[in-house]
């Protein structure tokens, strides 16, 4: 029976939780007396509807519920049996009268009860109208924790309520689950995680040590401990289902993820993303090369395609002119007795743009015009041309590699690191530019370019090659084995957007609002600011010392001309081995100069 005291008092505690939807259970009480309760409810815009005990409620399609039972009526119990577990979530509110406190108390330890729900137990007081108010929690249902009543406060005609406090989880064990692919040498893995600063041989990529640092602050703000648990994979499907730490959350063999993780769609319908931690910066590293378009155009680079077809029309078109007027008798003056051929003529086109001068005299006006202005034409190119030459060399280069299709279209190799999100990344990509670049540079019928991380930064060093690595990692080994001229030569670009990383907790969590408050607290307090300080290196600065402002030509610059040189002598002896043996297949005689 509800009397109007304890409907009051039902009323009251709605208002307070701002809950405009409520179930009453009730037993073979009076009809009238729940007609009673449910139109006083109503008249207070609280809409309620009644199911017998031993039933189950269906509360689909509400985002807060109040569910109010009574503990005198027999088989009260039966009832939490039938409802999901989920109807003990934050989410729903339980208002429970009872008579007897302690065999209440008993009969819920049974249930998960953990320690985001909302229970509350009603006693009678010892003076009229007074109701004592509990709250009931587990501080670890499922990790061995303990049942906690509190005493919440009093009902006296109006609410007299306590500050909720469930920030002390006394000692509860959670289970943590921690990623980490990288071999652990000379120490045990709770060792590898105590470490509290950065040394030679360990590199905090994807924030690991940093977010194991957060978890060791978060037991330390809620007074619990963890067991821990390695895993080499951060969750991908496998044959239909999740490994590594995504897979241990979403079989509840972890409480808490040790280690934070990209938001993927795919992930969030088996664990609980709860808030953002770092971003990561994964990234192509290269040497930006001098001439992306290789030695071989250092000496074609400074005009354009169409300005050289231009000078070889205009130079073809002089020769041509030049040839005809040696062929025709009328500009032939007296003394004129030199080679008129046309191939004379070219000769001296090519000794105009050599700027080696030219035996070709005649006494026509006209042809010593061409000859003039054929000169001045081709010293002006020849005196830019070289200007151009020298400058291309000794400047620094422009940055002509800017993005994932220029480097799809440069001469550079290219490599990723050996970790599954990256190998993940290309099975999952609908990028046409990062396919054809993962089947063309990365993984093709000859090469498998996965290497550790100082492997591939190592080849990078060398030059000629881009590497795909989290920057953290990069910028670790850039600083211990880079030179000034190799930290100002390296340049990055962009696979795919910084990706955001949070903590994660298996799905409907009874500790997510720890974790998230937990956190929120740790960044404002500047401490997350801090273990990133400490722990992510800065990319190294250019500094442009005299030693790093020198650029040196090198034999590699000069080797086309030497190529051109080499083809011209072998071409040479070819020619004279075929002089050779014409006359000897003319039977003359082969005479050799004093």
């Amino acid at each position: 029976m509800w009397h109007v005291t304890a409907i009051s008092l039902i009323l009251d505690l709605l208002k307070f939780k701002n809950i405009e939807n409520g179930v009453i259970l009730n037993c073979n009480s009076s009809n009238d007396n729940i007609v009673f309760f449910q139109k006083i409810l109503n008249e207070n815009n609280i809409k309620v509807s009644s199911f017998q005990i031993g039933t189950s409620p269906t509360l689909d399609g509400f985002s807060k519920i109040g569910l109010v039972l009574d503990a005198s009526c027999e088989l009260w119990n039966n009832t939490l049996d039938l409802v999901d577990e989920t109807y003990f979530r934050s989410s729903y509110t339980w208002l429970i009268k009872t008579d007897d406190l302690a065999s209440t108390v008993d009969a819920l330890s049974k249930f998960p009860i953990e320690i985001n729900s909302d229970v509350i137990l009603i006693t009678k007081g010892g003076e009229p109208n007074v109701f004592y108010l509990h709250e009931v929690y587990n501080k670890g249902f499922y990790t061995k924790g303990s049942l906690v009543m509190r005493n919440l406060g009093y009902w006296a005609s109006k609410l007299y309520l306590k500050q909720k406090e469930r920030y002390d989880l006394t000692g509860v064990v959670l289970k943590c689950v921690v990623v980490v692919v990288d071999p652990i040498v000379n120490q045990t893995f709770e060792q590898y995680l105590e470490q509290t600063k950065p040394e030679d041989s360990i590199v905090d990529s994807l924030h690991k040590l940093k977010f194991f640092t957060i978890v060791k602050y978060l037991a330390n703000m809620y007074n619990f401990s963890y067991a821990l648990r390695r895993t080499n994979s951060w969750g991908y499907l496998r044959n239909g289902s999740f490994d590594g730490m995504v897979g241990s959350l979403q079989r509840r063999e972890a409480d808490i993820g040790g280690t934070p993780i990209f938001y993927r769609s795919d992930r969030a319908k088996f664990i609980d993303y709860i808030t953002p931690t770092w971003q990561s910066r994964p990234c192509f590293i290269l040497r930006h090369p001098k001439y992306p378009g290789g030695f071989s155009t250092i000496y074609t680079r400074p005009l354009d395609d169409v300005v050289w077809y231009w000078i070889i029309g205009i130079l073809a078109a002089i020769g041509a002119t030049l040839g005809v007027m040696l062929k025709l008798k009328t500009l032939r003056e007296p003394g004129d007795d030199g080679d008129s051929s046309t191939s004379m003529a070219f000769i001296f086109i090519f000794s105009a743009v050599s700027q080696q001068g030219s035996t070709l005299d005649r006494g026509s006006y006209s042809i010593k015009v061409v000859i003039f202005i054929t000169f001045v034409f081709t010293l002006t190119l020849y005196q830019y041309y070289n200007a151009t030459v020298v400058s291309t060399l000794l400047r620094e280069p422009p940055k002509s590699i800017r993005n994932l299709k220029d480097l799809l279209n440069s001469n550079l190799k290219a490599g990723v690191e050996d970790v599954l999100y990256n190998t993940d990344y290309f099975k999952r990509t609908t990028d046409p530019v990062a396919i054809e670049l993962y089947h063309q540079k990365i993984a093709t019928s000859r090469h498998y370019n996965f290497f550790s991380p100082e492997q591939g930064m190592s080849m990078v060093k060398r030059g000629g090659f881009a590497f795909h690595l989290d920057s953290v990692t990069a910028y670790t080994i850039m600083k211990s084995s880079f030179s000034e001229r190799e930290i100002c030569d390296a340049h990055e670009i962009q696979l795919y957007p910084p990706q955001t990383m949070a903590a994660a907790l298996s799905k409907h969590s009874p500790y997510r609002e720890h974790v998230a408050i937990g956190i929120r607290k740790i960044y404002e307090a500047g401490l997350m600011h801090r273990l990133r300080s400490v722990w992510d290196e800065p990319k190294p600065p250019c500094v442009h010392t005299p030693d790093t402002s020198i650029f040196n030509v090198t034999l590699r610059e000069f080797s086309s001309a030497l190529i051109l040189l080499a083809f011209g002598m072998a071409l040479a002896f070819i020619i004279l081995i075929g002089e050779i043996a014409l006359a000897k297949y003319k039977g003359a005689p082969i005479e050799f100069r004093h």
